[in-house]
Parts: C-alpha cells; structure tokens; sequence
C-alpha cells in the first residue's frame, strides 16, 4: 500500500463551508467540466472545503485525472481543500497507479473527509 501524504493545513479567513459534489459514472473531461462551475463558485469568497464523491465512478480517463488535478489546484490557491471520498476501484487504482496519493488522498468515506477539517480548525 502506498504511503498517504495528507493534505495542507488549512487558514480559514471564512466560516467554514463544505460543498458536496456527486460523481458517478465515469471520471472523464467532461465530467469534470460539469463540477468546475460549482467549485469557482464556491471558493469565490475564499477557503472552503470541497467534498467529492467518487464512489459511483467506474472509469477514469487521463483527461479526468488532469481535470481533478486542475480543481485540487483551484481550490487550494484560495487556501481551501479538494477531498475525494468513496470506494471506487477506478480511483484507487489510478491515483495509486500515477502516484497521485502524494498529492491528494482517496478518503473513505464522507465523515472522514470532512471530519479531518473539523479537527485543524479548532
């Protein structure tokens, strides 16, 4: 199993806010299109955290993976965080397979991604 670096420490100058973006189906290009509106929106104000659900994802495409990438970068240049979560072998499989997990990690589930926010914001 692959070693897990865990995400950046997180200034929050807003209150903190969680948005939750379904994914299913397959993680391609257009997918990801279709969630970057919502993410600019919601990090408009400032740091926020994103909460991304792959579970339902059953195929990425390179494409896919340079688009999450892209939103991770969004994000985290307005001092938030993208955190992924869900059991999705096609996930896993690619992050593990590009050595991705250094730069973001798969959560388990909903609770851990957010709760991990909850506990560096106190």
């Amino acid at each position: 199993m692959a070693t897990i670096v865990s995400a950046p420490d997180l200034t929050l100058t807003h209150p903190v806010t969680s948005i939750d973006l379904p994914s299913g189906g397959r993680l391609d290009a257009a997918a990801v299109l279709s969630l970057r509106g919502p993410v600019a929106t919601a990090v408009a104000d400032g740091p926020v955290l994103v909460l991304l659900d792959v579970s339902g994802v059953d195929g990425v495409s390179p494409s896919g993976i340079a688009g999450l990438l892209d939103l991770l970068r969004v994000v985290r240049s307005r001092g938030g965080d993208l955190r992924i979560f869900g059991a999705s072998t096609a996930v896993q499989h690619a992050f593990t397979a590009l050595g991705l997990d250094a730069v973001a990690r798969v959560y388990g589930g909903h609770d851990e991604a957010r709760g991990l926010l909850a506990s560096r914001a106190s």
